[in-house]
């Protein structure tokens, strides 16, 4: 498939958790975050590896990714994996703005197997400050040779910031 063909799938549809969340995970990162707007960066709290970073339609497609995919790609057997699913849920209750969201209480339901370090929308990952939006825009302009800064992406360096977060 090609990144044009992820654009197209649907969030719900492309791949159900239940059948290789894996390949769900993959096509949601394969989205283009530009009609795919909001989004989550997780990563390996033990190695610190990032997990490529996922985008969805909407609020509650990423809500329901996080509560299903996201904990079936850590493999736990089926009584664990509802133990974490409740706790996410808990932690996100009736939230439906990712600024709202706390990524230190989302990790906290994971309970040390999958750090959350953002969620968002990718306008606010373009513009907004905060640590990891900065980080991830002073790497991008670093790795891409167009200077060292975090501040806002500028609209002519949008599609390369999207390809290049498509493949970290």
């Amino acid at each position: 498939m090609t990144y044009t063909d992820m654009d197209s799938i649907e969030p719900t549809s492309a791949v159900r958790p239940e059948d290789n969340p894996a390949d769900a995970h993959r096509a949601a990162s394969l989205r283009d975050p530009r009609r795919f707007a909001f989004g989550y960066l997780a990563g390996d709290p033990g190695t610190g590896a990032l997990a490529p970073t996922v985008w969805f339609a909407t609020m509650d497609d990423l809500i329901a990714f996080l509560l299903d995919t996201e904990v079936a790609l850590l493999q736990f057997e089926e009584r664990e994996a509802q133990r974490i699913a409740a706790s996410l849920d808990r932690v996100i209750g009736t939230i439906r703005d990712p600024r709202r969201l706390d990524c230190g209480d989302l990790t906290a339901a994971f309970e040390g197997w999958c750090e959350i370090l953002w969620v968002g929308t990718f306008a606010d990952l373009c513009t907004r400050g905060g640590a990891t939006q900065k980080s991830l825009r002073l790497t991008f302009r670093k790795d891409v040779r167009l200077g060292e800064h975090a501040g806002p992406i500028a609209d002519d360096e949008i599609d390369d910031f999207v390809e290049w977060l498509r493949e970290v």
